[in-house]
């Protein structure tokens, strides 16, 4: 194994953005006459497509409406500076920056995906991005890391993914790239998906260990 570049996931992963995209998907959800839950918050995490989810929910939204909809509200919200990196998120993307090339690979939106990562200051560290606008088939279909990989020019067993939800692990897992896991309240829970994580971290500054370690491991197999 020869690993040559970093991929993450964004959502969770590098931002603090869960609570307001559940807050700005739940009130998009009341002015459509529809009461978002827990229920529904779970079900579509790590997942592009959770506009026809809402759509289907609500009723008289397209899937393309609801997205938009909400998209909306989460770009507002950046500019608000409602949410930011998550402890340590900036420090770990510089420093998979110095090991090799950085890509980002999101199911959101590319409008928001763009946003946020130029809001928080990613956008200097990142040399390739695929958002959930790019792929036909979203997370958890290999896809979204397999386009990721061929944007930095390498092959996907080369890459690093860094991920925090189930479809995401099973994405980047079935790309054939090696995942860090950070899992989050509801992956954590899942040992079936996290047996897919050749690493775990419980957070970005650990993650950020583990990368350093991982990298000195496999120069010294290499040798």
């Amino acid at each position: 194994m020869t690993l040559l570049a970093t991929v993450f996931d964004l959502d969770d992963t590098l931002v603090d953005s869960a609570g307001t995209w559940n807050r700005v998907i739940g009130a998009v959800a009341a002015r459509h006459e529809y009461r978002w839950t827990a229920h529904d918050w779970t079900a579509i995490q790590g997942t592009s497509t959770w506009g026809a989810y809402l759509a289907e929910r609500c009723g008289d939204l397209t899937p393309e409406r609801a997205t938009s909809e909400c998209v909306d509200g989460m770009v507002d919200a950046i500019a608000r500076g409602e949410f930011g990196l998550l402890p340590g998120a900036a420090e770990l993307v510089a420093q998979a920056a110095e090991l090799g090339p950085v890509g980002l690979v999101s199911a959101s939106p590319r409008r928001y995906v763009r946003a946020a990562a130029s809001a928080s200051g990613l956008r200097r560290h990142v040399e390739a991005i695929v958002t959930g606008d790019d792929v036909v088939h979203g997370k958890p279909a290999p896809d979204p890391y397999l386009l990721a990989a061929r944007k930095l020019g390498l092959d996907a067993a080369n890459c690093l993914a860094v991920e925090d939800s189930a479809s995401g692990i099973r994405s980047a897992h079935a790309a054939g790239m090696t995942v860090l896991a950070i899992p989050n309240a509801t992956t954590a829970r899942n040992a079936e998906v996290l047996k897919l994580a050749a690493l775990q971290a419980t957070d970005a500054r650990t993650a950020a260990k583990e990368i350093c370690q991982l990298w000195v491991n496999v120069y010294a197999l290499s040798r």
